[in-house]
């Protein structure tokens, strides 16, 4: 008995071409399952939060649809972010060069609203989670609600125990 004969079947039995599919097929199918199964898996909970948002150089009409109570989304997602808790509003400041000095100065009709968001986190090892989304200090969100949409910075992250 040979190895492969006339037809090219192996030992008589299975095409050498169909061989090599199968061995292929069986390692891709060997290799995703090691890669799936090896990943870590981190365990989270949900924490009550109070996240700060600073919007910055909205106009008066904005600043008047940011109200406690109201609900926030991501813009971009959809997905529920909490609850407005408190609203603080300041002019918005800009340094200006005036006589070859740089001075702090307001810009009419434009203002600094930070908000913050009463929210349920979800906290593990390496992040927190607040409407499906990574957040921490520094990272800028578009923030909506039925009322106005705008751009918010992470200014604070405070969890709760």
């Amino acid at each position: 008995m040979t190895i492969i004969d006339k037809k090219g079947k192996l030992f008589g039995l299975i095409n050498i071409i169909d061989l090599l599919v199968l061995v292929i097929v069986v390692g891709l199918l060997a290799f995703g399952a090691k890669r799936m199964g090896s990943g870590s898996v981190s365990q989270s909970e949900t924490k009550e939060a109070l996240v700060t948002y600073e919007i910055s150089e909205i106009r008066q009409l904005s600043v008047d649809q940011i109200k406690p109570g109201d609900p926030l989304y991501h813009y971009d997602k959809g997905t529920y972010i909490g609850t407005i808790e408190n609203v603080d509003v300041e002019p918005y400041r800009e340094k200006v060069d005036y006589n070859g000095r740089w001075v702090e100065a307001e810009v009419p009709k434009k203002f600094v609203a930070t908000v913050t968001v009463k929210a349920n986190i979800e906290e593990t090892d390496q992040y927190y989670l607040v409407g499906g989304e990574q957040t921490r200090v520094g990272i800028q969100f578009r923030l909506k609600n039925k009322n106005f949409a705008a751009f918010g910075t992470v200014i604070d992250v405070e969890v709760g125990n």
